[in-house]
Formats: C-alpha cells, sequence, structure tokens
C-alpha cells in the first residue's frame, strides 16, 4: 500500500510543479527578459522484488528556462547596431532641422549683402545705401555667430549623453559581474537558478544596446569585452570606463578606459574602433562622421566668403578717396597643445591659410619625433594621410606648409618626443565671424583707376574704365597710351607709352593664354589688332604708376588716338567696386569651383542626405531586431495559449493521481475491515 501511496504522492507533487511553473510563465508573459520555463519530469529509481523492478513513481529532474544562445547574441548585435544608428539619425535630423532650408537662413543673408552691394554699386554716394548693406552685413553675421552656437550646443549634448551612457555602462558592468558571482554560488548545488541567469541575460541585453559589446561564455560566467578585446567583465570583476576631454580637442569629450572600480592609474582612451555600436557608438559616429565636417565646411564657406570681400574690398576706394579695407573679421586657423605633450615642453604653434578664398575642411597634426634629429610631420587626422615631414623646426622664417595642406606652420620654443598640435583650419570661424567696421562710408565702392579714350581721338576705339588686382598702384599723372597705326592701313597696329621695365600681357578674345611684351623703355610698342580687340593687363611697374592694371580695348583707333590710365579722382559717383564685390555671389573661387550660395546649397543638401541615409539604415536595422526578436520569443517567450493547456494537462495529472491515492485508500481500508 505504500508503494502505491508514493507513487500517487510523487505524481501529485509532479503536477503541483507543472501547474505552478505554468503559473509563473503566465504571470511573468510581459516581464522583461523572462525566458518561458519548462518543468523536466524523470521516472524515479525502481525498487527490486521477486517478480522484478516495482516502479517508484515520478520525480521532477529540473525546472529548465528555453535559452537559444545563437539567437540571443545574434539579437544582441542587431539590437547594439539599431542603437548606434538611432543615435545618429537622431542627432543627425536635428542639426538638419537647424541648418533648415537651403535657400533660408545664411543662404537669404549672403543674397541680402550681395543685393544691397549692389545697390550701393547703383547710387555709391547714398549714405542710406551703404548703411543698409552694412545692416545685412550685421545679420549675415549674426546667422553665422548662431549656427556656431548651434554647433557648440549640439556638441555639448552630445557630450552629456556619452557621460551618462558611459555611467549606464559602468552599472550594467558590475551588476554582470556580481550576477555571475551570485550565479556561480546558486549553481553548487547542482540546479540552474533561472531568474538570475535571466537578469544576467537582461543585463547584456541592455548593456548591448549602450555599447557593441562580446560575450563569452565560460565555467566562470560571462565574460565580456569590448570591440578591441579591453574587457568589461571578467568572472566575478568588472572594469569601468569614463568620459574625458579629447587630448587634442579638449571641446570633445573621449571615452577612456579606467580599469577596475576605484582605481586612480590614468585612464586609457578608446579609438573609435573600440566603440563600435550601441548608443555610444552612435554618438562617435556622428560626431566624426557628420558633426565634425558639417561644423568644417561652414567655416570653410564664412572664411572664403571673408576673404573675398575683403579682398575685392580693398582693390576699391571708400567714400573719403582711401584704399578700402577689411569689410569682416575671422579667426585663422586653431591650434591646439596635445593634452599628453610633456608638461617640460616649451614649444607654441601657430599656422595661416595660404590660400583664405579656398581653406581646407580638413583637421591635421603637427607631431614631433626626436629620431633622425629631430622630425616635424603633419598628418591630415581626417584621411589618416601623412602630408609632409621636414627636419628643419618650422619659423616665421622658414615655414611648413607641404602640399595640399593650405597651411603655413610656424613653431618657437622646443619640442619634446612625442609632443602633438592639432590644427582645425576653420574650426572657430562661426563663432568669430563678425562685420568689421561700422562706417558706411568704408565701404570701397570705386575702383581706384579710371582707363579713357582721349577727348580729341578719331577713331572708333572704346576701352572699359579698368580694373585692379591685389599689390595694384595707380599714381598721377598717370599713363597716355598712343596708337600708331599700320603703315598698310590695315592690320595690327601698335600700342606706345608702357611704363619702362614693366610686363604687358596681351589676351585675344577667345583665349586664355595671354601673350606677354617686356617694356624696356619708353620707345618699345606692343601690337593691337583692330579686328579682334584684347584684354591689356600691366604689371611689374616697380615706379607705381600703373601696377597690376588691366583694361579691354575694342574697335579700331585712329593714328595718333590716345587712351589715359590715371587714379579715380571722382570715387563718390563711381560703383565699379561695388559691382565687383556684388558680382561675387556668382565667383567660383571656393572649394572644387563652388560659388559661395552654391557651397552653402551643398553643405544643407549633406545634412540632409545624411539624415536619410542614416533613417533608412535605422528603418531597415529595426526590421531585422523585429525579426530576430519575434524568432527570439518563438523559442523563449511566453505562449498564452500553450500554458492553458498545459493547466489544463497538470490539473488532470492532479486528479489522476488523486485517484491513485484514493484507491489505494480504500484498498487500505478494507484490508483494515477484514481484521476487524
Amino acid at each position: 500500500m505504500s508503494n502505491i501511496f508514493s507513487i500517487g504522492l510523487s505524481g501529485l507533487q509532479a503536477a503541483q510543479i507543472g501547474i505552478a511553473t505554468a503559473g509563473e510563465n503566465i504571470s511573468n508573459s510581459s516581464t522583461p527578459g523572462y525566458n518561458v520555463e519548462n518543468a523536466v519530469f524523470k521516472e524515479a529509481g525502481g525498487q527490486y522484488t521477486g517478480s522484478g523492478y516495482m516502479g517508484g513513481g515520478v520525480t521532477t529532474a529540473t525546472v529548465q528556462r528555453a535559452y537559444s544562445q545563437y539567437l540571443t547574441s545574434a539579437l544582441n548585435s542587431a539590437q547594439s547596431g539599431n542603437a548606434a544608428l538611432n543615435a545618429s539619425y537622431t542627432l543627425a535630423t536635428q542639426l538638419s532641422n537647424l541648418v533648415g532650408s537651403p535657400t533660408s537662413g545664411i543662404a537669404s543673408s549672403i543674397t541680402n549683402f550681395f543685393s544691397g552691394l549692389q545697390n550701393v554699386s547703383n547710387s555709391p554716394a547714398s549714405s542710406a545705401t551703404r548703411q543698409t548693406a552694412l545692416s545685412d552685413a550685421q545679420s549675415l553675421a549674426d546667422q553665422i555667430n548662431a549656427a556656431g552656437q548651434q554647433y557648440d550646443a549640439m556638441r555639448q549634448s552630445v557630450n552629456t549623453q556619452l557621460s551618462n551612457a558611459v555611467a549606464q555602462i559602468n552599472t550594467y558592468t558590475q551588476q554582470i559581474a556580481q550576477l555571475n558571482a551570485q550565479i556561480s554560488m546558486a549553481s553548487g548545488s547542482g540546479q540552474q537558478p533561472n531568474q538570475l541567469l535571466d537578469q544576467r541575460d537582461l543585463a547584456v541585453s541592455n548593456l548591448s544596446q549602450l555599447v557593441g559589446v562580446q560575450v563569452v561564455q565560460n565555467s566562470s560566467g560571462y565574460s565580456v569585452f569590448l570591440g578591441n578585446g579591453q574587457p568589461l567583465v571578467v568572472s566575478g570583476q568588472n572594469y569601468n570606463l569614463t568620459t574625458q576631454p579629447s587630448s587634442s580637442n579638449p571641446a570633445e569629450m573621449t571615452v577612456a578606459w579606467q580599469g577596475l572600480p576605484g582605481s586612480t592609474a590614468k585612464a586609457q582612451p578608446l579609438s573609435s574602433a573600440a566603440l563600435q555600436g550601441g548608443t555610444v557608438g552612435g554618438l562617435v559616429s556622428f560626431v566624426q562622421n557628420t558633426l565634425d565636417p558639417a561644423q568644417a565646411q561652414l567655416g570653410a564657406i564664412a572664411t572664403s566668403f571673408a576673404a573675398q570681400v575683403n579682398q575685392q574690398n580693398a582693390l576699391g576706394l571708400t567714400l573719403g578717396g582711401q584704399p578700402g579695407g577689411a569689410l569682416f573679421t575671422v579667426s585663422g586657423p586653431l591650434v591646439t597643445a596635445n593634452l599628453n605633450n610633456n608638461p617640460n615642453s616649451t614649444a607654441a604653434v601657430s599656422a595661416t591659410l595660404t590660400n583664405a578664398v579656398s581653406p581646407p575642411t580638413d583637421n591635421y597634426t603637427l607631431s614631433y619625433s626626436s629620431a633622425a634629429g629631430g622630425t616635424w610631420t603633419l598628418t591630415d587626422t581626417t584621411t589618416n594621410t601623412v602630408l609632409g615631414s621636414t627636419t628643419t623646426q618650422p619659423s616665421k622664417d622658414n615655414p611648413f606648409s607641404p602640399d595640399g595642406s593650405g597651411l603655413s606652420i610656424t613653431s618657437t620654443g622646443t619640442m619634446n618626443d612625442g609632443d602633438a598640435f592639432s590644427i582645425q583650419p576653420t574650426a572657430g570661424a562661426l563663432d568669430s565671424f563678425a562685420v568689421a567696421t561700422s562706417d558706411p562710408s568704408a565701404i570701397a565702392a570705386a575702383s581706384p583707376v579710371l582707363v579713357a579714350a582721349g577727348s580729341n581721338n578719331t577713331g572708333t576705339a572704346a576701352v572699359t574704365q579698368g580694373a585692379v588686382s591685389t599689390g595694384y598702384a595707380v599714381a598721377a599723372p598717370g599713363l597716355q597710351l598712343s596708337y600708331a597705326a599700320p603703315a598698310s592701313g590695315s592690320g595690327s597696329g601698335t600700342l606706345a607709352g608702357f611704363p619702362a621695365g614693366a610686363t604687358v600681357s596681351v589676351t585675344l578674345p577667345g583665349s586664355s593664354t595671354p601673350t606677354q611684351y617686356t617694356i624696356t623703355d619708353s620707345n618699345t610698342t606692343i601690337p593691337y589688332d583692330p579686328s579682334t580687340g584684347a584684354t591689356i593687363a600691366i604689371s611689374g611697374d616697380a615706379s607705381g604708376t600703373a601696377n597690376n592694371v588691366s583694361f579691354t580695348m575694342t574697335g579700331a583707333p585712329a593714328n595718333g588716338d590716345t587712351f589715359t590710365v590715371a587714379p579715380n579722382t571722382s570715387g563718390a559717383q563711381d560703383g565699379r567696386n561695388a559691382l565687383a564685390l556684388a558680382n561675387l555671389t556668382s565667383g567660383t573661387a571656393f572649394t572644387d569651383s563652388q560659388t559661395l550660395t552654391n557651397a552653402y546649397s551643398n553643405y544643407v543638401n549633406g545634412i540632409g542626405n545624411t539624415a536619410n541615409q542614416l533613417k533608412a539604415s535605422s528603418t531597415s536595422q529595426q526590421s531585422l531586431v523585429t525579426q530576430l526578436t519575434s524568432q527570439q520569443q518563438s523559442v523563449q517567450g511566453v505562449n498564452l495559449d500553450e500554458e492553458a493547456a498545459n493547466l489544463l494537462k497538470y490539473q488532470q495529472l492532479y486528479q489522476a493521481n488523486s485517484k491513485v491515492i484514493q484507491t489505494a485508500a480504500s484498498l487500505f481500508q478494507t484490508l483494515l475491515g477484514v481484521f476487524q
């Protein structure tokens, strides 16, 4: 009878465990990280009798959780990639919304400024027109400064998000290490602590959404590593990350490996290769691939704009008849000493742009090695390309200007081995961009030269009023050029009267290659063909009478006709240089032969395209996450219909085993009745 009772009781216990397991699954069906559990039964050991081994009922071997390491790892990897794309996409969208439309904001302000200069060229003596143009200049400066503030705010936002993410990473790695120890201790009884295992897997899942990690499972639990193999968790020990200012750009935060909690050792900065995936990887990728390049591109546009306007204004005369000065100011390249430089170093490095009209958009590092007597090397950190090196210390008298850098670098003091300086050509342009004057008369609307045909000329020749280029000089009384007709009456004549020692370049229409003539004395002549006309440029005039001056002549002058090249004495009524300033809107001197407005449009469109590409990638990655989640849940998740069926099954099992016990009890009562 006791055997029947024990068999029935074992069945009751198994049914109770089955019902409890199903109830646990149902109650945790919505619990994050919960893996469905199943009671595993096995036949109890038999007992030998003369009639053979008699069964001992059923026993519960374990309560096993459903778990697929392959699906879990694949899902964690997909979630890591999705978190990275979401972080980059969110910030890229914010940046795209900030810069706005390619035809509004800064682009609109550039157009208004050039339109104002067009009005000045039409009314150069009008103070009101000049003041309006200057107000347009200030509006443009305000727009550019606002863009700089937006970039600064976004960079600070990224820094804050990085710090918060790193703090969460440290929390999860500590939790995983503690769970490793608890699981190891709890597993000593021979049974797996399912609840602790679920908690550890959930912690790993949350960690992978913050940074891409590799998980290795061994007898001591989970070991977790970054992409470069740097450990975050090994058995029951966790290792912390931290954030610190970038050694090359203190305005940006970088993630570093701190080591054991409480360690006072110097943190080791981690490369972007070690921080792939997760929110941290997305933030780092956004800064490197979107934020920094976009700021450098807009800074280059602002720098080029200021340089072009200032250069052209310097070629004109102000309302007071003085040579024009700068209308805008903008800071030069930002040079920062690496935070890891030798503290005893006395070196200081400075850099200037060799061509501010077409400035570089990459960033650079000047490093020093004491090997071979000392070598200075310039590296393009954007493309990781070495541009050049020198064994001579860059100085004011001997600057270092590697091809393709667009920089002229000088230094003072003494560098130590391993010292480095980062150079950002246009990093400070947005915040420093400003209008250089508040005086409307400072707009140099007039051209300093006036070329005119003689009043007594009898031919049909006409000349433009003339233009000047950088380094020009025009002094009174100027030049008087005279034309000598050919003896035959047709063909090329000659022009004379150019300053001795000068070089005269003659360019025919449709040609881009001038013919140059050296003027040896006042009797030296140059040919002029009335049937084609020509553009004539004078350079190399040491006397300063007419240097770097050009004009175009068309038509047929008569023999003896004269033409004067002289200083402009009616600047208040001349708007030629203001017109040249206004025409900069269509100039293609900027990088890649773009106009300033086209360059700005490309800048805005580039950010928008980046945001759209990230959106598409994020959508695709989210689909992968959804697919893998569905696959994982089909294995590890709770199916309520299945659990309802299990409850019914275990209820029937309980009732059947109760009947066995009831039958055994009835037999026992019958047996007792025999002896009564």
